[in-house]
């Protein structure tokens, strides 16, 4: 029986849906004349709202009321109870709708549908609030401020001029050319502006936000959505998860703290902030600084005018094109630098290191992982369990290893530079150029020391224990080794 009785109702849906249906349609016009600063205000529901200006002070109001009811009669009778209310104040001039309440069925409603669409043309200097719900609002040519709310339907502001604010939920809204501060509300609902004389904040959920040619600053709190900001100044603030950051060709400070989406900067005049964790850093053109903290990222970038610090995690950094110093913290990730020409640090573990043209000190702390440097300044190395290689080095070199090879060449322009290496299992080599001058203690233990220079030798002779000067012996050399061979090699003529 209760199958029966299911069958029974869904056929009669089904015969309900298909009956034919009346459509009914009538006009509301009016016309006020407001006075100076007088503003206006809009409530309505169940439709879309048109706002267009002009110069003069006439409101015109043009409202469309539509029905559509199984006959004729019902949609003309629920059609003729749908109100337009308009109240003159002092200070505003409103305009709202009212609906009847809709008569009641046994299936619930008398299967009557009905939207009022409004076209209002107001003097453009009117301050404007408007309130809806389930219909598109559009404001074009708005020279006042504007206060914009609404719900399930598209909001569109253009050409406008003054503070305005605009709150929507599960529809867009879009905003172009205002010459004045914007604040945009959202929820669930994309938002692109564009050419704003002013500063721009917006707040949004689960949709993407676009900023273009904004002049002042950018305020930007997102979740769950893309943030894509371009050719635009000021400062600029981004909050953001789980969603990508792009910004390009800003011209004051950024900041970026995003939660697991990817960060991507290029071509900013000011310092540039950027933060994130499980998506990618990158990063090109920054104008007065740089600086990244990230987890479990890949960070890649260059050309960076100031100093970049940098903190990572379990992925790649690589840094290219720096004017000032470089710092780099990673816990278990690869570090790569490149034409840095102030001094450089790098701390990291269980990865490699590689360096390349550091115009400054090289300071490396590294565990578990190999590091290779070439034509640097001076360079620090701690690490263990990887080898060392050090190619065209200018300056002193300190090395402490632990069961890695070191291989070290220095390229001093004077004919020497301190030089301390450490190691123990594995091999030391230490390439000099030119006319060396150095105070030699070489020590090691179960294996062999050669020079290929002459050195004077002060004590007892040993072969795996060396005291001596090469040349006038103005600059310490001391090579200590366990189980491991030293050797004093000859790089050629610098």
């Amino acid at each position: 029986m209760v199958d029966k009785t299911k069958i029974i109702f869904f056929g009669l849906a089904l015969a309900l849906n298909g009956m034919d249906r009346e459509d009914y349609t009538r006009t509301f016009d009016k016309t006020v004349t407001l006075t100076p600063g007088q503003a206006l205000r809009v409530e309505h529901s169940m439709g879309e709202i048109v706002i267009r200006t002009h110069p003069q002070l006439e409101l015109i109001i043009h409202a469309e009321i539509h029905v559509s009811a199984p006959d004729r009669t019902r949609a003309e009778q629920f059609a003729n109870k749908i109100e337009i209310l308009t109240e003159q104040a002092s200070s505003e001039f409103s305009i709202r709708t009212r609906y009847p309440e809709r008569p009641q069925s046994f299936f619930g409603n008398s299967a009557v549908s009905y939207s009022v669409r409004y076209e209002i043309t107001m003097p453009e200097s009117t301050p404007l609030d408007v309130r809806n719900a389930f219909g598109a609002v559009s404001v074009n040519g708005l020279k006042a401020n504007g206060n914009i709310k609404s719900s399930h339907g598209s909001i569109r502001f253009q050409d406008g001029k003054g503070a305005q604010r605009i709150e929507n939920s599960f529809a867009s809204v879009e905003l172009a050319n205002n010459a004045g501060d914007v604040v945009i509300e959202d929820t669930n609902g994309a938002v692109k502006a564009a050419d704003v004389t002013g500063a721009l904040t917006v707040t949004d959920r689960f949709a993407a936000v676009s900023a273009e040619r904004i002049t002042k600053d950018i305020t930007i709190d997102n979740t769950n959505g893309d943030v894509n900001i371009s050719d635009s100044g000021g400062t600029g603030t981004v909050k953001n998860a789980f969603g990508n950051v792009t910004v390009h060709s800003f011209r004051g400070d950024l900041a970026v703290h995003n939660g697991n989406g990817k960060v991507e900067a290029s071509n900013v005049k000011g310092m540039a902030e950027l933060n994130t964790s499980f998506g990618e850093v990158r990063f090109s053109d920054i104008g007065h600084g740089l600086s990244v903290r990230a987890n479990n990222s890949r960070i890649e970038g260059s050309k960076i005018k100031g100093d970049v610090k940098i903190e990572n995690s379990f992925g790649l950094v690589s840094v290219t094109d720096v004017d000032g110093g470089t710092h780099v913290q990673s816990g278990n990730g690869e570090v790569s630098l490149t034409g840095i020409r102030g001094d450089a640090s790098v701390k990291t573990s269980f990865a490699s290191v590689g360096t390349s043209e550091i115009g400054g000190a090289l300071t490396v702390e590294d565990t578990n992982g190999s590091v290779k440097a070439t034509n640097v300044r001076s360079a620090k190395v701690k690490t263990s369990f990887g080898g060392v290689v050090l190619e065209q080095v200018a300056g002193a070199i300190d090395v402490n290893d632990q069961n890695g090879a070191v291989d070290a060449t220095s390229n001093a322009p004077s004919g020497c530079q301190p030089i301390a290496i450490r190691t123990s299992f594995s091999p030391i080599r230490v390439h000099l150029n030119g006319a060396p001058s150095y105070r030699v203690t070489a020590k090691t233990s179960f294996a062999k020391i050669r020079s290929d220079f002459p050195v004077t030798v002060s004590g007892s002779l040993s072969g795996d224990n060396l005291n001596g000067t090469i040349g006038d012996g103005k600059c310490e050399l001391n090579l200590t080794d366990n189980n491991g061979t030293i050797e004093i090699l000859n790089a050629g003529p610098r």
